[in-house]
C-alpha cells in the first residue's frame, strides 16, 4: 500500500540526501535532535480509557494520535487511522472498547536521537510517529509533519 505519508517521507528523504549534505540552512535543521521537533508534553491515554474518550482527546487537541502509557512508560499508540478503520469494520459501542484492545505497538527513540535518524527509522518501519523517551519515560512525540515544520 502506497499512501500520502509515503510520498511525504520520500520527498523528505530526497531533500535530505540532495541538500542536507551541502550544509544549507535546512541541512543544519535536520542535524538537530528530536526534541527540537517533538510535541511536549504528548497527549496520553491510559490502557483502560475507552475509545470515545480517545476520540474526544484527538478532537480537543487537534492531533492524529494518542500515546497509550502506563506510569509515563509508552505502551502503544492509537492513531486516527486506527479508529477510522475500526469504525468501518464494527458496530461496537466506542464507550465499551478500551485502548488496550485498539492500540498498536509504538516505536520509541531517545531524546538525543537526530532528526535524520528519526526520519530513517520512520522510513524503514513505514510509520509516521515516534515516541520520544528519556530513560524509558515519555517526553513527547515527533511526527513527519513536525519534522517537516522544523525544516522551515
Amino acid at each position: 500500500e502506497f499512501g500520502i505519508g509515503d510520498v511525504v517521507l520520500k520527498l523528505l528523504f530526497y531533500f535530505l540526501h540532495e541538500r542536507a549534505w551541502n550544509r544549507t540552512e535546512y541541512g543544519r535543521n535536520l542535524g538537530g535532535n528530536v526534541t527540537s521537533a517533538m510535541r511536549s508534553p504528548p497527549v496520553i491515554s491510559l490502557q483502560s480509557d475507552n475509545v470515545q474518550n480517545i476520540i474526544q482527546k484527538m478532537v480537543t487537541f487537534d492531533i492524529g494520535a494518542v500515546i497509550v502509557a502506563d506510569s509515563d512508560k509508552p505502551m502503544g499508540i492509537i492513531t486516527e487511522r486506527d479508529i477510522l478503520a475500526w469504525e468501518l469494520t464494527t458496530s461496537e459501542d466506542p464507550t465499551q472498547k478500551d485502548a488496550r484492545e485498539l492500540m498498536s505497538p509504538i516505536t520509541t527513540v531517545e531524546y538525543d536521537t537526530t532528526l535524520t535518524e528519526a526520519l530513517t527509522l520512520m522510513h524503514d518501519k513505514h510509520i509516521r510517529r515516534l515516541a520520544v523517551t528519556q530513560e524509558d519515560k515519555i517526553m513527547g512525540i515527533v511526527t513527519e509533519r513536525r519534522i517537516l515544520d522544523a525544516l522551515i
